[in-house]
């Protein structure tokens, strides 16, 4: 068989967006290749199957899990083949490969792993991870038994000569999985590749976004939130957050920690052993010749000199004034510079241990002893260990509940509700007499309990997981009617404590078709509230009725976070006007700057989530929509974010026309960089304007000298005094013209912050757009900037995604403080007898040839002004770089800008 047979058609009308993609397809297959991105919901799967046909050659799809190969082999039975079974030319079995293969990226790395092991009559057993994590839903089924089978099914591979491979969600390659994925792709020839994906990895590190890229090939095509929503193919839907403080049994030992930490800091600053250690180390001592050494860790080096200053130990003058960083410029002693320096002095300092081993020895212990050094780093605010406690805290357990019986109340017997959490946490349970335990971290048995015990016995509750089902006794028939419809029989027994409720055995062979029971009688109201594990349900979970979605999860990742979303902003045949809400949960520690480890996970989160701006008609990612954020959080303030947040929470009928308003205003996505302007480079426009008017003033009075006082007459005449004075100003200012006009240019060019930003942005585009890493061509409307919300927001109209990213990196690495690049723009400004001295790092896509960076310097002085370029790769760059990085770590450190992605 070479073709598929005739007759195989989509059963139903295509989709506007998808159409598009459809009719474009020649386009994006003319190098055999094509990469689309699309959120959970818009189809993919049903895309890739209709590619599939039209390229009308034998196909092997890989898949992430078992739950999305199945999904494959149904939707291409359901909707393409409309039969009850599949014919014996679509395999689901790698073993036995057919026209059409479906498998998954382990099942297949298994069998690479095994044929390239030596022969052996051993069975391959898969790697199984804990119940705990609950990852049933990741396993394949499929292993193979032996290296002689293993090849012998590679062989048989081998023949069907696949032309056609498709990757399902590649983000989710693992190294190993992702070497055995390219092998498998080597050995085809010449295939076309269709790579389909809801969350490409944009936030991993440059190597392994470089590995998905190398398998799965540059972004062809995109389709987005809005559009899906502005199509009703996803529901009007609005992110929450509801924030907590940690319990009095959770922060107590917290604040005896920091109790001690502020005493051992007192005592440091008077101690006279550290501060010797540090006077006497030679980077102190002998700065100049330790500037390379200085340079792989200058922030260590920093915090000896904010140590000295705040100890006022005179030692630091020098130090400092040795790469030119004046006393002010010098930054206050925080516990996170103070961190900075007993970690360097303590745990990797070496030779300044073995000088002073005796007193760092026993500040070791003392640090150990408080529980304020861990893994060799030493923590003063907060430890890893107090941060998991509060991302876990058991206040977000009363978060839940509030939350629940709020949504309970507005939406009464509508309500579908799942709660999204990592760990199963079977141990808290009542035991058998019904005595309930205390209730101290999350997890999918702790938050059961918590609602069991909180609230009305009319609201029903549900646990599925991949190892755990727990749903009411009264919908028993449901589950039966449904199992049976399945071929599946079911064996559950009371739960001893409360026999209000069942619980249900899950095994490998029945938890797919659980999965599905369970889901059909939740859809039904058997149920209204289900809590389950992310790892399980958190993608490829098919159940369209839910509306209301807690992610009790500690993912902060890019690709989890939208997979997790994806399951409630579905939309519903049955109920048109379906919304959504999506409830996000964290605990404020108030003490640290911006509410501490927990909602800087939750900010990680929200780069990724799409959607509607609390507070205005925007459509974008990022925490700045939610309208949450604080310098620093009171108790107070708590209350009344999370008051403003269900007030909002009610109005669910307001959701549809605020999407409809805020999509009418623009009609596609775009990247964003948002910045707070304190590094945004502005012109040096007196300069010029300075020396152009003394020109003029030197000129004029020249001329009015000569004819006032050398030789009266000589040059203007009998002309009237005034009219010869303001002759001789006309002529000065004609002289210095030429620095005026630079000057008043330049000041016309910036004439606020957001211009200054597009000027910025033009020099980086430009010298892209000569490199050839950017294709449409500069333009003065290509790039556009603005004020929002106190931010500089700049942003690249048209190019593809990945040309939106490279200029928005390179833009956000001028912007940012120094790391360690290249190349250095160097500028002086003198006002008075005070001398300013600003560096920006040339970005790194540029900074790699001496001359990307001498265009990209030229351009600087046309669109900016006077300024060097600094090549950090010598001794006296490498000074220079040192003192640029040392003054980019100010206490508060330089306000970091912020990629956002946005409807414009």
């Amino acid at each position: 068989m070479k073709h598929f047979p005739e007759g195989i058609t989509f059963r139903y009308s295509w989709r506007s967006y998808q159409q598009r993609i459809l009719d474009q397809l020649d386009d994006h297959l003319s190098n055999r290749h094509l990469h689309l991105v699309a959120p959970p919901g818009s189809g993919k799967t049903v895309l890739g199957l209709e590619v599939m046909l039209r390229l009308n050659r034998p196909a092997f799809i890989i898949a992430p899990t078992l739950t999305i190969k199945n999904q494959w082999a149904d939707r291409f039975r359901e909707l393409f083949l409309q039969t009850g079974q599949l014919p014996e030319w679509v395999s689901t079995d790698i073993k036995n490969p057919a026209f059409v293969t479906v498998t998954t990226y382990q099942a297949l790395h298994s069998l690479y792993k095994t044929a390239e092991q030596p022969e052996t009559d051993t069975e391959l057993e898969l790697t199984r991870e804990t119940e705990e994590e609950d990852s049933g839903n990741m396993l394949d089924e499929e292993a193979v038994n032996g290296t002689r089978e293993a090849r012998r099914i590679q062989e048989s591979i081998r023949s069907m000569s696949f032309q056609t491979l498709i990757l399902d969600e590649a983000h989710h390659l693992r190294s190993s999985w992702w070497k055995s994925a390219m092998a498998f792709r080597a050995e085809l020839q010449n295939p076309a590749i269709v790579a389909l994906t809801a969350t490409p990895p944009y936030d991993v590190h440059q190597g392994e976004w470089q590995r998905y890229m190398e398998l799965c090939g540059p972004i062809d095509a995109e389709i987005s939130v809005p559009e899906l929503v502005r199509e009703s193919e996803l529901c009007p839907h609005q992110d929450y957050i509801c924030l907590s403080l940690p319990n009095q049994e959770e922060f107590e030992p917290l604040r005896v920690f920091r109790q001690q930490t502020g005493t051992l800091r007192q005592e440091l600053l008077q101690d006279e052993q550290l501060k010797k250690a540090i006077e006497e180390h030679p980077w102190i001592g002998r700065t100049e010749t330790h500037t390379e050494d200085i340079l792989t860790n200058p922030s260590y080096y920093s915090s000896m000199v904010i140590y000295l200053k705040a100890a006022a130990y005179p030692a630091w003058e020098q130090a400092a004034a040795v790469l030119g960083v004046s006393g002010s410029e010098v930054p206050e002693l925080t516990d996170e510079w103070l961190e900075e320096l007993l970690t360097g002095l303590l745990y990797r300092d070496e030779e300044a241990d073995q000088r002073h081993h005796a007193y760092f020895d026993a500040l070791r212990r003392r640090l150990r002893g408080i529980g304020a050094a861990e893994k060799k780093k030493v923590y003063l605010r907060s430890t890893p260990q107090f941060d998991k406690m509060l991302i876990q805290s058991a206040s977000k357990l009363r978060s839940i509940r509030d939350i629940v019986s709020f949504e309970h109340s507005n939406l009464k017997e509508e309500l579908r509700m799942v709660i999204l959490t990592d760990y199963i946490r079977k141990e808290s349970f009542p035991d058998a007499t019904g005595k309930t335990k205390p209730l101290t971290r999350l997890g999918v048995v702790p938050i059961f309990e918590t609602l069991r015990q909180g609230l009305p016995e009319e609201m029903p509750l549900a646990i599925l997981t991949g190892s755990l089902a727990v749903f009411p006794r009264d919908c028993g028939a449901l589950m039966e009617e449904a199992a049976a419809r399945r071929g599946l029989s079911l064996e559950y027994k009371p739960l001893p404590f409360d026999d209000r409720y069942v619980s249900l055995d899950i095994r490998d062979s029945n938890r797919s078709g659980l999965v599905a029971v369970m889901t059909e009688v939740f859809a039904q109201g058997g149920f209204r509230v289900m809590v389950g594990t992310a790892a399980l349900l958190g993608e490829g979970w098919d159940a369209p009725c839910i509306n209301s979605l807690i992610m009790a999860s500690y993912v902060g990742s890019f690709m989890l976070s939208n997979q997790m979303r994806g399951r409630a902003i579905r939309t519903q045949k049955e109920n048109q006007d379906k919304t959504a809400a999506i409830w996000h949960l964290a605990c404020v520690d108030t003490v640290l700057p911006e509410g501490g480890r927990d909602l800087e996970m939750l900010s990680r989160r929200f780069r990724a989530l799409v959607g509607l701006a609390v507070d205005r008609n925007t459509i974008e990612t990022g925490m700045r929509r939610m309208n949450i954020l604080q310098d620093r959080y009171e108790h107070r303030d708590i209350e009344s974010l999370n008051q403003e947040t269900f007030l909002r929470a009610c109005e669910r009928h307001r959701l549809s026309q605020r999407w409809i308003d805020a999509i009418a205003l623009h009609d596609h996505m775009t990247e964003e960089l948002a910045s707070d302007g304190e590094r945004v480079p502005r012109p040096l426009y007196m300069q010029h304007t300075i020396r152009g008017l003394i020109y003029a003033g030197i000129v004029a009075l020249i001329l009015t000298a000569i004819e006032m006082f050398v030789s009266p007459g000589m040059i203007y005449g009998d002309m009237p005094i005034l009219m010869k004075l303001a002759v001789s100003l006309i002529v000065g200012l004609i002289a210095g013209a030429g620095p005026l006009y630079k000057g008043i240019r330049l000041y016309m060019k910036h004439q606020s912050l957001e211009s200054s930003m597009a000027e910025a942005g033009q020099v980086v585009y430009e010298t892209l757009y000569g490199m050839k890493l950017l294709t449409p061509k500069p333009h003065k409307h290509r790039l556009q900037a603005s004020m929002e919300a106190g931010m500089v927001v700049c942003r690249m109209e048209g190019g593809s995604t990945q040309e939106q990213l490279l200029f928005l990196d390179s833009l956000q690495q001028l912007v940012a403080p120094i790391n360690n690049p290249r190349y250095l723009i160097y500028r002086e400004s003198r006002a008075g007898l005070l001398t300013r001295r600003d560096y920006y790092a040339v970005p790194e896509a540029i900074d790699r040839r001496k001359e990307d960076a001498e265009r990209f310097y030229a351009l600087w002085i046309q669109r900016i002004g006077p300024a060097e370029l600094i090549y950090t790769r010598t001794t006296e760059g490498r000074k220079m770089l040192l003192t640029a990085r040392l003054k980019a770590m100010s206490a508060s450190f330089v306000p970091k800008s912020e990629r956002i992605s946005a409807w414009r």
